[in-house]
């Protein structure tokens, strides 16, 4: 009985397959767009767009830093059991790391705001 239902899930599985495989030709139009992105490989970043690319990376830790964070500091206040001592630890590295990422924030709006708003007039 049993290779028989296997046998019709296998011919199931094939006829719904498809008959012919396209790795050769352009079946999603990928090559078209491979070809319209090639010029922009060989431009090269200025020194704002650098630094700008490695601020962004940074806040992207610092964002994983602070989720670890709060992880860390709602798995040890929801495993306390009533322990006064670890809920208050859990609450304060709650507190500091929820002040901390507010602080980055800022700054960072704070630096993009001068960076392009004033110094936009200026020029």
């Amino acid at each position: 009985m049993v290779p028989i239902i296997f046998a019709g899930l296998l011919g199931a599985v094939t006829a719904m397959s498809p008959s012919s495989v396209h790795a050769a030709g352009d079946m999603y139009g990928l090559e078209k767009t491979r070809k319209m992105t090639a010029p922009f490989k060989s431009v090269t970043k200025t020194l704002p767009q650098l630094i700008g690319a490695i601020i962004s990376v940074a806040l992207s830790l610092i964002g994983f830093v602070f989720l670890g964070l709060a992880l860390y500091a709602g798995f040890k206040w929801m495993t306390a059991q009533g322990n006064e001592k670890d809920v208050l630890i859990a609450r304060d590295t709650l507190i500091n790391a929820s002040i901390g990422i507010v602080l980055i924030v800022a700054a960072y709006a704070l630096t993009n705001f001068i960076f392009t708003d004033v110094i936009s007039q200026i020029n």
